[in-house]
């Protein structure tokens, strides 16, 4: 089951006689068999010989010189002897040793780092160890059926050294069985030792009883619990305990091991008793009959971490969690810079986190979160490196308007937003990140980038792969030409959905020019035209100007088009506008009326419906005519008539005098001579009067022709032919008498005292 994740420093966990193997400076004979390989170390003067991969079964001989063995992936079932007594690196890894005894390394008093990973370790016996005062590096890892038992048997031989600083205790337990349980007698005798370094991951640890923590070394720097199932308990307040910690490794916790066919019939049993050995009665387990006193004063949840702690991995668990208000507390000041919380289930950043001043580099990457407090951060200003990618933040992002999720992490030099399902940025998002060098947003849904980066000075690198973007529109490309003047900026916009289009002809003309600007994996950028056909960047220069002709040829066409539409446009509004000018001028005009008539009804001022019994309309130069025939109207036949010289209200305009008058009027007169139809005035007053009829009187018809010119008659526009043709005149007797004249007056004043408006009068009928 080797799982090897997260080690707390890998080069330490690694025996340095493999490191000092790897430099082979002289070849020797120092052993009986031919095919191992001898050589010195030129730097210590070591002689090493290498035995691996020769499916021995047993050791060979070798030189008492030899103070450097590698036996490591073998067929050896029994713990060698026979080695040279000054032996001080010994690699036996990967061989089938079941048992270790008392006597296996009695011979071996020299020994400083040995071992015995990946064989088939079933037992190593009490005393086994215990005349090794030297030894320093421990391995046993990778031997599933040794158990975690074993520990009280190793930590009681290596009591009596002085010199260990490494054990190595991976995967001692099998991959599936019932959680482990590490009690105090497990490490009590490890407490006086000056162990630095404690590998424990992958097996199966539940818990720790509570004082556990407290009775490792106070020397431990490296104390690596990955990949176990370890749950919740109040040992966790007892890490504080271990000032010397600097890394702390509990990745991994209740991971899921992917179970293999070869490995499915493979018996693996790890069920053991307490071994605690015979060691006499002198030996007594340790129990602390002072509990841990533990009050809750706050509502904050307080972590307390060693002093020296600066690294704390804590990714890839199965834990679902939200991280709410907590505080980070130490005997000092904290000294903890580095947090990896990335690949867990942490769904919402609530905090704040307090006590971590010290935090420059924090990775939450992958954790299904869709949330951040706008004070999450506030206790973060350290930090340098922050890793987002991989979560559900853009709807949070999209709202902050006011850019406060950030506006604390001052310091910051790398954010990474990638994969957030991020379609939108407002652009006070990154307001305070003066600081910052390498802006990631790859992998989202933005169309738009238009965040200011101006203030981004350091800027070296921004990453806008795989979004939806188009172009970088004139402000964005002018903050990057700005922060580009003193340095190399590396921008990527690969994987959206560059448009060769003549609208964005200066973004491709920017790309192409761009000198300090440098565009990563340019040579697979693709533009797509119109026409869906795509044309790679490798040749920009070619592409610039086969675009340059083409949007060139398309302006002509646009502007030759827009000139035609505009002014097709134009003739047909202006032809309408002719069409329906009367009608629209008259609307004009008794809109302006009905507005002053409501507010006048307003102050209580109210009317009859009309003001005068008819309208008379007529040429200035026939005035005379006009003034003797209205007053002989009015005195005969009592009626009341508008004339413009005598009823138009001063200080109104003409046209809205005429209308006025009309409106108000039951008939309009028109008295037709040649001087009428020569009169602009004349003209209006007789359109603005079929317009009533048409849209205020529902067709009635309130024109009167009164013809004193027969040749006007002839002479009187197409349109208002229908009048001559519903015989709606009446001619003026020419040269008749008083009595014809009377007869006239007395035909036209029936008329215009008709409610009725149905009058028809021939020709003949005036005359008469």
């Amino acid at each position: 089951m080797k799982q090897m994740l997260y080690l707390l420093h890998p080069v330490l966990w690694v025996l340095p006689m493999v490191v000092l193997m790897l430099t082979e400076k002289e070849t020797l004979k120092c052993s009986s068999n031919h095919n191992c390989t001898c050589y010195k170390r030129e730097d210590s003067g070591i002689l090493f010989a290498d035995c691996s991969n020769l499916k021995l079964q047993s050791a060979p001989l070798f030189n008492d010189e030899v103070t450097g063995i590698i036996l490591t992936h073998n067929n050896i079932s029994e713990f060698p002897v026979s080695l040279p007594q000054n032996i001080r690196y010994l690699d036996i890894s990967r061989n089938v040793i079941e048992t270790v005894n008392e006597t296996s390394l009695s011979n071996y008093k020299a020994l400083h780092n040995i071992s015995l990973s990946a064989n088939r370790l079933k037992s190593i016996e009490l005393g086994s160890f215990l005349n090794s005062r030297y030894l320093t590096h421990l391995d046993v890892s990778n031997n599933q059926e040794l158990t975690l038992e074993v520990l009280v048997n190793i930590s009681h031989d290596i009591s009596y050294s002085t010199s260990i600083r490494v054990l190595n205790l991976e995967s001692v337990q099998c991959t599936y069985g019932v959680s482990f349980i590490i009690w105090k007698y497990h490490i009590s005798d490890l407490k006086n030792t000056q162990l630095e370094q404690l590998n424990l991951a992958s097996n199966r640890i539940n818990s720790l009883e509570l004082g556990v923590l407290s009775t490792l070394p106070k020397s431990l720097k490296h104390l690596n619990l990955a990949n176990n199932v370890l749950s919740f308990g109040f040992y966790i307040i007892e890490f504080g305990s271990l000032h010397s910690l600097i890394t702390m490794n509990v990745s991994f916790q209740s991971k899921f091991h992917q179970l293999k066919y070869k490995d499915f019939f493979n018996v693996c049993n790890d069920s053991r008793t307490r071994q605690i050995g015979n060691y006499g009665s002198s030996h007594s387990i340790v129990t602390d009959s002072n509990k841990t006193k533990i009050s809750l004063v706050s509502s904050t949840v307080r972590l307390y971490i060693p002093p020296s702690l600066e690294i704390f991995y804590f990714h890839d668990n199965m834990y679902k969690m939200t991280l709410e208000k907590f505080a980070f507390s130490s005997k000092g000041p904290p000294k903890i810079t580095h947090l990896y919380f990335q690949n867990n289930i942490i769904y919402q950043l609530n905090g704040p986190i307090s006590g971590a001043n010290s935090v420059r580099y924090m990775d939450l990457s992958n954790n299904f979160c869709n949330f951040i407090s706008d004070y999450f951060f506030d206790d973060l200003k350290n930090l340098s490196y922050l890793d987002l990618s991989q979560n559900v933040l853009g709807k949070v992002l999209e709202d902050d308007n006011s850019g406060n999720t950030f506006r604390n992490l001052v310091n910051l030099t790398t954010l990474n937003l990638r994969s957030n399902r991020i379609f939108r940025l407002p652009p006070a998002i990154f307001r305070n990140l003066n600081q910052l060098e390498t802006l990631v947003i790859s992998d989202n849904s933005l169309s738009d980038f238009s965040v200011p980066i101006g203030n981004m000075q350091r800027l070296k690198r921004l990453d806008l792969s795989n979004n939806q973007l188009l172009f970088l529109d004139e402000k964005t490309r002018n903050a990057i030409d700005s922060l580009s003047r003193k340095k190399i900026l590396h921008v990527n916009v690969t994987g959206n959905r560059l448009a060769c289009i003549c609208e964005q002809m200066e973004f491709l003309k920017w790309m192409a020019k761009s000198k300090n600007v440098k565009f990563m994996q340019f040579d697979d950028y693709l533009c797509t035209f119109r026409n869906s056909f795509k044309a790679n960047f490798s040749g920009i220069d070619n592409l610039v100007q086969v675009m340059e002709k083409h949007c060139a040829s398309y302006i002509v066409t646009i502007v030759i088009l827009t000139s035609l539409i505009f002014i097709t446009l134009t003739t047909i509004f202006g032809r309408i506008l002719y069409r329906y000018r009367w009608k629209l001028r008259y609307m004009y005009y008794v809109a302006r009326e009905k507005y002053r008539d409501n507010v006048e009804n307003l102050d209580g001022t109210t009317g009859s419906s009309f003001h005068f019994d008819a309208f008379v309309s007529y040429a200035e130069k026939d005035r005379r005519f006009v003034i003797k025939l209205v007053k002989q109207l009015e005195k005969e036949h009592n009626l009341k008539l508008c004339i413009h010289h005598r009823d138009f209200i001063p200080g109104t305009g003409i046209a809205e005098n005429i209308t006025n008058a009309i409106h108000n009027s039951r008939r309009t007169v028109t008295i037709m001579t040649s001087h009428f139809l020569d009169s602009y005035w004349c003209m209006f007053e007789l359109n603005m009067a079929r317009m009533e009829a048409i849209y205020s009187r529902n067709g009635e018809n309130i024109l009167i022709l009164v013809v004193l010119e027969k040749l006007a008659i002839a002479n009187l526009p197409f349109s208002f032919i229908d009048l001559i043709e519903s015989n709606s005149y009446q001619e003026f007797p020419e040269n008749g008498d008083d009595s014809e004249e009377s007869a006239f007056r007395l035909k036209l004043a029936a008329t215009l005292k008709s409610r009725e408006g149905d009058f028809r009068t021939s020709s003949s009928n005036g005359a008469a």
